[in-house]
């Protein structure tokens, strides 16, 4: 719970008392490997803390899995839109390794949102999860795949080798052996 702390103290001073009420409300949940925490057409009942392990978000289209991006810890996470007005989701949650999640329900994520500290903190997440998206939109039209591939690679290495391969091709929207190609091109590179 104290990485959770940290967590939150990067985006603002939280007094004493607030995270007396954060960490009463919180529950400590431990996932397997590929375990799915939404499925599509479910309802988002949590908002989760990520201490430990990897996320995969995704939508089916035409059955077919299309990655919208992964949640390495430490982060937070919900399906945002299921989870504040409680209607099916669009999307699926699944763990990529063991994970270990704190988790709370509306109804206390709401108690917490009458906290100054709390209310702060979320609008700063989602500024930084917005600002996050409309970067990945403007690279995903302006740049090619092998580009992105690199980007991740720099600004990311230990992910690239925690992500399987169809995941991370998935999410660059190319088929994985293209990715598999930009991949022995890297390695040639890195040489």
């Amino acid at each position: 719970m104290n990485n959770f702390k940290s967590f939150i103290e990067h985006y603002v001073d939280m007094p004493h008392d607030d995270w007396q009420l954060v960490a009463s409300v919180f529950k400590k949940v431990v996932c397997k490997k590929n375990e799915v925490l939404l499925s599509e057409g479910g309802v988002c009942e949590y908002f989760y803390f990520v201490e430990e392990g990897l996320i995969r978000c995704f939508e089916t289209r035409n059955n077919q899995e299309i990655t919208k991006f992964f949640i390495p810890a430490p982060y937070c996470m919900t399906s945002r839109v299921s989870f504040i007005k409680q209607i099916p989701s669009k999307e699926n949650l699944q763990t990529l390794e063991k994970t270990v999640l704190w988790r709370v329900t509306l109804e206390q994520y709401l108690e917490l949102m009458r906290m100054d500290s709390w209310r702060i903190f979320t609008r700063k997440m989602l500024n930084e999860v917005q600002d996050y998206m409309e970067q990945r939109l403007i690279e995903s039209m302006t740049e090619t795949a092998e580009a992105r591939y690199y980007k991740i690679q720099k600004e990311a290495p230990s992910l690239i080798n925690r992500i399987p391969q169809k995941y991370l091709a998935s999410y660059l929207g190319i088929a994985t052996q293209s990715l598999s190609r930009i991949r022995k091109n890297a390695n040639r590179n890195d040489k």
